[in-house]
């Protein structure tokens, strides 16, 4: 187990490819959180990984992690960099 927390804004597609890769090669993490606005994407994302936790609307959750991933469409990025500026 890799000792360090991962954080996703955002639940679409590319952070499903991403942890489809790290559970490809079986990498684990101490806690992984995504955030998105929109439930479905999260309800997919848990009934496909189990252990992550999601986080409905709430960016300064996975924002506290480790290692962040910004996974947004281009305009959204600006929204959530200033919801987790503080």
């Amino acid at each position: 187990m890799i000792e360090k927390t991962l954080g996703f804004i955002g639940g679409g597609r590319v952070t499903r490819i991403i942890l489809e890769g790290f559970k490809r090669k079986n990498l684990l993490f101490k806690e992984v959180v995504v955030s998105d606005i929109n439930p479905e994407a999260l309800k997919h994302l848990k009934e496909k990984f189990l252990d992550i936790t999601v986080a409905l609307d709430n960016n300064p959750l996975p924002a506290s992690g480790d290692l962040v991933f910004i996974a947004l469409h281009p305009p959204a990025v600006l929204p959530a960099l200033d919801d987790i500026k503080p």
